[in-house]
């Protein structure tokens, strides 16, 4: 009898751990965060102070649950420390602070090399592992120009001399494929540059002016960038609070009414790329015969013929009222947002100038008009996705 009671005792001990050990029974793993953005800083330049106010700004625009428990982190390169890498979060007591996670000795963070070294170091990472990822690039920037032609221009950030091309911005970004990235850099808005990067964002919001050296007003636009919000909806009020903050800024204020901002879909590039084909396929000899003074000017870099300009304005010289009609259905599925003050000011070669935006011939994204009297863009132009796509 005591033999039975044994083993009754043994099936019956065995049968509760089965029941305890049921995996249906285990807490489910924690949810992800929303959102791990990144905020790579290539300020090793004359910007250098101000991306100390801008990560100031962050930690401000990060209080409260603005990061809606995701993650921000900060690779900062400056001129006067050794570059880093930060994460914002809230610390001790719940008050949102920066942290440093690592320095790095001195580096040129403009290199493929080393960008690369950064977004697999942070993207990799099982602690910042989420559902949506997304990068900022701060710096200096000239769309695509390259650095070669004037040695003030920067296609995408600087480092002391070094310049970093938008190819090179290609390379570096290779395997990746952001929900968006933004620039907060000049005349990034472009559409040779939002077709390089196709594969490289779904979103990218950028100006296609010069952006003032206080930069985006991140204080205000944190919250946007970390939303639970359909990214374009986010994406467009982070823009719209970038606009107003300069177009509501006061007479004889620090800072002047300029500022020009787009959002891009890059999965709806090839329709336009298609209508664009068609219309530019007279060749150079057709677009050198218009005249360059009445398309609509977006870039001022300092020398006398500029080369960046309104990108609907362009193909409008070149299209018939029924291309123009197609090209403008297909832009309105790239350029989902807009807006521009009426003046965007430029600095160069020491000075400070302004030229007029006509809103009506306003589109958002800018491009290079090939002209006879650039024929070293001309041909560095070939180089590029967009031209092997639209020209040849």
């Amino acid at each position: 009898m005591k033999l039975k009671m044994n083993i009754f005792s043994s099936f019956l001990f065995i049968g509760l751990t089965l029941v305890g050990c049921d995996p249906s029974d285990e807490p489910a793993p924690a949810p992800l965060p929303g959102r791990t953005l990144l905020v790579y800083m290539a300020a090793d330049n004359n910007l250098s102070s101000y991306s100390y106010d801008n990560i100031k700004d962050m930690v401000v625009g990060a209080e409260g649950d603005n990061l809606n428990n995701g993650n921000l982190l900060v690779y900062h390169d400056s001129s006067s420390e050794a570059p880093r890498l930060l994460q914002i979060k809230k610390g001790l007591g719940g008050v949102t602070e920066e942290v440093l996670l690592r320095t790095y000795e001195d580096r040129n963070s403009v290199s493929i090399e080393v960008m690369r070294s950064v977004l697999d170091e942070v993207f990799h990472n099982e602690a910042y592992k989420a559902e949506s990822y997304a990068l900022l690039l701060w710096s200096h920037g000239t769309a695509w120009l390259p650095s070669d032609f004037k040695n003030y221009l920067r296609a995408y950030g600087q480092d002391k001399s070094h310049i970093m091309e938008i190819n090179e911005l290609k390379e570096a970004l290779q395997g990746y494929k952001f929900d968006y990235i933004i620039f907060d850099d000049c005349y990034m808005a472009n559409i040779e540059v939002a077709y390089t990067l196709r594969d490289k964002a779904n979103y990218i919001l950028a100006s296609p002016t010069e952006v003032l050296a206080d930069g985006l007003p991140y204080r205000y636009i944190i919250k946007h960038l970390f939303s639970d919000e359909p990214i374009p909806e986010a994406l467009t009020k982070a823009g719209e609070r970038f606009y107003t903050y300069y177009e509501n800024q006061e007479a004889g204020s620090l800072y002047p009414k300029s500022a020009s901002i787009s959002l891009v879909k890059t999965q709806k590039l090839g329709a336009l790329v298609a209508v664009c084909r068609e219309i530019v396929s007279g060749g150079e000899e057709a677009i050198f015969a218009i005249p360059i003074e009445n398309i609509q000017l977006i870039e001022h870099l300092g020398y006398s013929n500029h080369a960046l300009y309104d990108f609907a304005d362009f193909i409008k010289q070149l299209a018939s009222a029924e291309q123009y009609s197609r090209f403008e259905n297909a832009l309105k599925e790239v350029i989902i947002y807009k807006n521009t003050t009426d003046i965007a000011y430029y600095a160069a070669e020491g000075g400070i100038g302004g030229f007029l935006i006509d809103k009506e011939r306003f589109c958002g994204i800018s491009t290079y008009v090939p002209q006879e009297a650039l024929p070293k863009l001309n041909e560095w132009y070939k180089q590029l996705d967009w031209y092997k796509a639209v020209y040849e």
